[in-house]
């Protein structure tokens, strides 16, 4: 399975923060596209009271899974750091992007990411953690 992922990365142009299938693909002359998406993961509430001033969301580590538009062909899986960020290389074009889900929670919902030429997309993904 590891390396399906590592060979989806390659040719989607993926970079998960390690550097390494990038830098085989390019030796086997492949480039790195200069797009992307990069995006920042949360989850809340984390507190079962919100209070003025007091923050009840947090980053959240995740898998997320990253489908082409209108095929739905998996390009690739990236998972978000402790921090909550990930970013990824890829060509441009639309893309699905898809939070893996707890059941039933955490949960989030699937959005669209469209890709363009030497740019990365932001996107925000939010986690609801069921606390109410």
């Amino acid at each position: 399975m590891a390396a399906v992922l590592v060979w989806l990365a390659i040719l989607a142009g993926g970079n998960h923060g390690h550097g390494s299938p990038l830098k085989r693909a390019a030796s086997h002359g492949w480039q790195q596209p200069d797009s992307g998406i990069t995006g920042k993961v949360q989850i809340g509430p984390t507190c079962p009271v919100e209070r003025p001033g007091k923050v009840c969301e947090r980053p959240y580590r995740t898998t997320i899974t990253i489908r082409r538009v209108p095929k739905r062909t998996l390009v690739a899986r990236v998972r978000s750091s402790a921090t909550g960020g990930f970013r990824i290389s890829l060509a441009p074009g639309r893309y699905l992007l898809l939070p893996q889900n707890g059941h039933p929670y955490p949960r989030s919902s699937p959005q669209f990411a469209t890709v363009h030429s030497h740019r990365y997309t932001t996107v925000l993904i939010s986690y609801d953690s069921g606390i109410r």
